[in-house]
């Protein structure tokens, strides 16, 4: 893990240096979008101003300013993408080889809808799956992969239609220390997939029982299910649950755990993009340090739960 005085001499010497015509590209792109907004609210009073029942001079430019603003909102697009996926190209991938040159980084691709079902984390089944910044790796032992995800519901009241998010932040997979055979959810007390209907029904739907634990504090934070109370406990023994509460306050409220096939996976919401560069303001040096901050993060989560001292004959 490298110091923060490294990484300061890795900014000074690679990074800044790159970032000069990325930012000169930046400011193209930012008063493009922004000369949208301004046409697009040019149209809006002009046509508020135009009489209804006079097509004049100024419906005209009503439509000329509208057309306008959306050639520059389309132009706008596409030199966003251009410029994010030169961004990380140039400098997410540069940080993320400073942490480990070993790292696979994937600014496109995120981790796999199945791995998102086998989870089993959340019990909506998403109608829009997406996602990016796929990084997988091998710390010490432990093989570990995440990408940011976002993940939606469509939801129909006959008359609208709208998307309702299940998921956005940090979704994170890493071999476990231990062999088992079922399947142990760790959801936060208040997690709003657990209303009443599901945890009287989940019994009978998701072969799942509740398991009661001894640990006051892990209680109070979490409800675990399980599809083998004896292997919960094997699980979830008093000091991993002490490193559980530990991380949920590292990470947030809301971050939840499950363990399954012998993979431990870790939900963690976060509202902000990941490792995207902003196109309104400037990407300096506390923009680059965030980087490197949440690829240690997913480092955190290996250390503190221990994943690399193997237990019980796992290899």
């Amino acid at each position: 893990m490298s110091s923060t005085k490294s990484f300061d001499e890795f900014y000074n010497s690679e990074l800044e240096g790159c970032l000069f015509p990325l930012e000169t590209y930046r400011k193209k792109v930012a008063k493009t979008g922004i000369a949208g907004f301004i046409l697009a609210a040019l149209s809006i009073f002009l046509f508020f101003v135009s009489s209804a029942d006079d097509v004049g001079i100024t419906s005209v430019f009503a439509v000329i300013s509208l057309i306008t603003a959306a050639v520059f909102f389309i132009v706008s697009y596409y030199r966003k993408k251009e410029y994010v996926a030169s961004f990380k190209e140039s400098i997410v991938r540069r940080v993320i080889s400073f942490i480990d040159p070993s790292l696979h980084y994937s600014p496109s691709t995120s981790v796999s809808r199945k791995d998102y079902d086998i989870s089993g984390l959340f019990l909506q089944r998403p109608d829009r799956y997406k996602g990016d910044d796929y990084i997988e790796g091998t710390r010490d032992r432990t093989f570990f992969s995440f990408s940011e995800l976002h993940t939606e519901e469509q939801v129909s009241n006959g008359k609208t239609t709208s998307w309702v998010t299940i998921f956005k932040g940090l979704f994170f997979i890493a071999d476990f220390n231990k062999n088992f055979q079922g399947r142990t959810y760790v959801w936060s007390e208040n997690n709003p997939q657990l209303n009443f209907f599901t945890k009287i029904f989940s019994s009978v739907a998701w072969n799942l029982e509740k398991v009661s634990l001894e640990s006051v504090e892990f209680e109070r934070k979490f409800v675990v299910y399980s599809t083998d109370q004896v292997e919960a406990r094997f699980i979830l023994t008093p000091s991993l649950m002490e490193r559980l509460v530990k991380l949920e306050q590292m990470m947030g409220a809301g971050t939840s755990f499950s363990f399954v096939n012998t993979n431990i996976y870790v939900a963690v919401p976060i509202k902000d993009k990941l490792f995207e560069p902003n196109v309104y303001s400037p990407n300096d040096y506390l923009t680059i340090k965030d980087y490197y901050k949440t690829v240690h993060i997913v480092f955190d989560i290996i250390d503190e739960l221990k994943l690399n001292d193997r237990l019980w004959g796992k290899e």
